[in-house]
């Protein structure tokens, strides 16, 4: 099983991330994807932020049924699939966690999504500096003029809970 994204949509929640970074007290975002689930393949194919709940430095709190009643309207006003939720991960100290986290498997075990995509978000010109998740990092790409170092991680959510997605197509 591969996701793939375009550029587009690698852009945008490149440039969420970055939007929550830049706070003047880093925050995280969090929003929609809609796609196809293939056999072989997961096609994200628009990600739409979620302005509702409270942002803070290593979470959103969110109402699940808030949450839920959203994706189900945006579904039906794009008129495509609802498959999964995006949410960021910014530096705190130095420490910049890549991956999905327990809070972030308890969350998705929970909800419907068949995929969750999450991206990391720090400055520096050294990628060996992440402190943990090194293993899960899946790609680092500039997709901006700026400083930021970036990776999105994959899950698909399986019987077994959410596995790491290897293959990320942009």
């Amino acid at each position: 099983m591969r996701i793939e994204i375009t550029e587009k949509i690698a852009v945008y929640l490149c440039g969420q991330a970055e939007a929550g970074y830049e706070m003047a007290y880093k925050q995280e975002r969090i929003g929609f994807l809609f796609g196809t689930k293939g056999k072989s393949a997961i096609k994200i194919t628009k990600a739409v932020a979620y302005k509702g709940g409270t942002k803070k430095r290593t979470n959103v709190d969110v109402y699940a049924d808030s949450f839920d009643k959203r994706g189900e309207i945006l579904a039906t006003q794009l008129r495509k699939k609802w498959i999964g939720a995006y949410h960021t991960h910014v530096e705190i100290d130095d420490d910049i966690p890549v991956g999905i986290s327990e809070d972030d498997i308890d969350a998705f075990e929970e909800g419907e999504s068949v995929v969750e995509l999450i991206v990391s978000i720090w400055v520096t010109d050294n990628a060996s500096r992440l402190k943990q998740g090194k293993k899960r990092l899946l790609a680092i790409k500039r997709f901006s003029d700026t400083n930021y170092r970036l990776s999105i991680s994959g899950y698909v959510m399986t019987k077994r809970g959410p596995r790491l997605v290897r293959l990320i197509k942009v």
